[in-house]
């Protein structure tokens, strides 16, 4: 009974915490240090008084960026601060949700959470809630503990165009449908009455759904289909019609205008984006400008194409297709770039979801830490891979080659299994399937243009070093 709660605790400080623990150790012994130097009355009023210890807390060096700060203040009086060990996480939740006090939120992060709670606990009637449960999560974060989590939205509320670039597998395209979502829930947020949007949660979804618009470019895709073209009418005559994009702004136009939408651009160094986007070119810097069309119609009318400014484009990009030309400088400068790679906790994230929707008798707790060391492995492939001549970065592999793991220790699971991923001094058959099922062709595909000897001795070399088992520091 005991086991799951020692597991799990009551939160996280993420790969942030675990990576700096020494520092988040010598802050605490600091801590304590300088309230022991306290009187014993101004302790006594500093604990009955929240933001009296969160000054306390704050006043010891470094306190801003560590988050046993945040811990603490949340053991200490849970009814005042959130269980939420990151700052960035408390930024991301603030920002997210201060509409709802009418433009009041206070300055300080933690008043201002404090605030939206007691707005919430009358919305949804209760006070048993998390911003880590849904519906309440969905509306500020996608990316779990992911330390970057926040840096893409705030690239596409900045710039209104964004790329996500890196090698195949790294989740490029579900990612812009997570930022697509972060952006467009708050909006609908303060649009609806708040009641209505958390009452009526289906209603959002399609709502969000609608503003995502998924366009999957190739080579052959090209301005007459994205911007306008002319076909051949039912009187044997032509006529210019609209492409994706006009479509896409006229349908906008019957919206409203406050609520952000999203077009997602698959795939995109697949086709010659120049000719493809044609006049959008321009106006993807000169928002709310018109640009007139060449060509007239029957009627000798001319049409003009815009772009709204409630109108966000997230591109996907991977580093190895070179179907294509390297976009030109010009049309790079107009968009911000966000590297994708291999992301040990959308591995982990990732497995366990799998893990727990195939359900069974083994809970997640007890192979999670074997699949920490599947990333572990992972990261250890992608620093060789990274530094081989015969590769480079671009050919790392994405953490969704690694997932097929799942299913092959389910498959591979006796009734009462000791071991998991992993056994003392070696890889078991599970990390050996991967390799050989997943990864092994994905990189011989990479290898092809080199000799069969070169190929099989840098073939055997990655093996050697996805396989070693990983070494877990204490």
């Amino acid at each position: 009974m005991l086991e799951p709660a020692f597991l799990r605790g009551i939160g996280s400080g993420g790969q942030g915490y675990n990576a700096r623990r020494f520092l988040e150790i010598a802050f605490l012994i600091e801590f304590a240090l300088e309230w022991k130097q306290r009187p014993l009355a101004s302790r006594v009023s500093a604990l009955a008084d929240p933001w009296a210890f969160m000054a306390a807390v704050d006043a010891v060096e470094g306190a801003e960026t560590r988050q046993l700060r945040h811990m603490l203040v949340h053991l200490t009086h849970p009814e005042s601060f959130e269980r939420i060990a990151s700052r960035e996480h408390k930024r991301r939740v603030a920002a997210a949700f201060s509409s709802l006090l009418g433009g009041n939120a206070p300055d300080d992060v933690d008043r201002c959470l404090l605030a939206v709670r007691q707005v919430l606990e009358q919305l949804l009637g209760r006070k048993n809630f998390d911003f880590y449960w849904p519906p309440l999560v969905d509306v500020w974060n996608d990316q779990g503990d992911a330390g970057d989590a926040g840096i893409p939205l705030d690239a596409l509320r900045h710039k209104r165009q964004i790329v996500l670039y890196g090698p195949p597998g790294t989740g490029k395209t579900y990612r812009a449908k997570s930022i697509a979502e972060r952006l467009i829930r708050p909006a609908l947020l303060a649009a609806m009455e708040p009641h209505d949007y958390f009452g009526r949660q289906a209603e959002v979804a399609d709502g969000i759904q609608r503003r995502t618009h998924r366009l999957q470019l190739h080579p052959a895709y090209g301005y007459e289909d994205f911007i306008r073209g002319l076909h051949i009418d039912g009187r044997g005559g032509t006529e210019y019609r609209p492409g994706y994009l006009p479509r896409l702004v006229a349908e906008m136009g019957r919206d409203d205008p406050s609520i952000p939408h999203v077009l997602i651009l698959d795939e995109m160094n697949r086709a010659d984006l120049s000719r493809t986007l044609g006049e959008a070119f321009s106006l993807l810097e000169d928002r709310g400008q018109n640009i007139e069309l060449p060509g007239a119609g029957a009627d000798g009318r001319t049409t003009t194409l815009g772009i709204p400014e409630n109108l966000y484009v997230i591109g996907t990009m991977n580093l190895i297709d070179q179907s294509v030309e390297q976009m030109d400088f010009a049309l790079r400068r107009r968009f911000l770039w966000v590297r994708c790679s291999c992301d040990r906790v959308a591995l982990v994230s990732a497995s366990k979801a799998r893990w727990e929707r195939a359900g069974g008798r083994i809970a997640w707790e007890r192979v999670a830490s074997d699949f920490e060391r599947l990333a572990m492995a992972a990261e250890a492939l992608n620093r060789e891979i990274a530094d081989s001549p015969l590769l480079g970065s671009q050919y790392e592999i994405g953490h969704a080659y690694l997932l097929d793991a799942v299913s092959f220790l389910r498959e591979d699971m006796g009734p009462a299994p000791r071991t998991f991923l992993w056994a003392n001094d070696r890889a078991k058959r599970p990390v050996e399937q991967t390799w050989e099922l997943s990864l092994r062709p994905l990189l011989e595909e990479y290898l092809a243009g080199l000799d069969a000897r070169s190929r099989k001795s840098e073939l055997a070399k990655l093996q050697a070093v996805f396989l070693r088992p990983p070494v877990v520091s204490d």
